[in-house]
């Protein structure tokens, strides 16, 4: 058994670190040609290029772009010149996200907006623009990266659980709508990955430690747990698997009881 992307397009926004990262790497790991956006902060280059470098050396097809999730005029031409490029778009992953723990009292009405964009509205722009050129090729595969928060919520953050939430909304209506035309929606929910974020906010080994005590299968999820399901659900292997919502949290949301 072979997760084959080879021939395929792929459009991952927010794919420069962490989750994000690890799908581009896996998704032309795995034959797929793929274009990742990122903020275009000049901090962060150094590691972009450090991705590409690693995914070239394999004779990967890669390239990143510059493009702000939340300009959908931004949005909308990046969209066109992938398919201009590349002739067609076959996967779209949206991973753009982010997430502060703080209660809801420490939440101004401009940073509620501001979260629901990020987490929800940026999802909705990128599959706006990619529906128009899956619908014309009559297949298409849509990824939405949500949260196990969706599920317990946890997550410490209000705003980012009802962005993840919405995200079943917008399944939902794709599959109703798009699914006899051969756009597959599917959601992934992940649960402590370690990434950067993680790390950030579990900063100590005692945090760390409690942490993943509470993870059944005894360890903290990595960014290829997550990557590896992505490539699995965006292949001919995932054909039958529409309009789904799969947990990833090593068995922490229901087991850990």
């Amino acid at each position: 058994m072979k997760v084959d992307l080879a021939g395929k397009t792929a459009l991952v926004l927010g794919g420069s670190r962490g989750i994000g990262a690890g799908i581009v790497e896996t998704l032309c790991d795995a034959g797929a040609s793929v274009v990742f956006t990122h903020t275009g902060n000049p901090r962060n280059q150094e590691r972009i290029q450090e991705l590409i470098k690693k995914i070239r050396q394999k004779n990967g097809q890669v390239r990143d772009a510059a493009a702000d999730a939340l300009n959908s005029s931004a949005v909308k031409s990046l969209v066109e010149s992938v398919f201009k490029e590349k002739g067609s778009i076959d996967i779209l992953v949206c991973n753009v996200g982010r997430n502060l723990a703080r209660t809801p009292d420490k939440i101004s009405d401009d940073e509620w907006r501001e979260f629901i964009d990020i987490n929800l509205t940026s999802t909705f722009y990128g599959v706006r623009e990619v529906l128009k050129y899956m619908e014309q090729q009559g297949k298409g595969k849509i990824l939405l990266i949500g949260s196990s928060t969706v599920f317990d919520g946890g997550g410490g953050a209000i705003d980012y659980a009802a962005a993840k939430a919405a995200l079943t909304g917008i399944m939902k209506y794709l599959c109703r709508v798009y699914l006899k035309k051969g756009i597959i929606t599917n959601i992934i929910h992940p649960c402590v990955i370690e990434t950067d974020l993680l790390k950030e906010r579990y900063n100590t080994p005692e945090k760390k430690e409690q942490l993943a005590a509470q993870i059944p299968v005894g360890r903290f999820g990595q960014p290829r747990d997550i990557a590896g399901l992505t490539a699995f659900l965006a292949s001919d292997w995932g054909d039958y698997i529409c309009g789904q919502e799969i947990l990833a949290d090593g068995g922490r949301t229901m087991f850990n009881k």
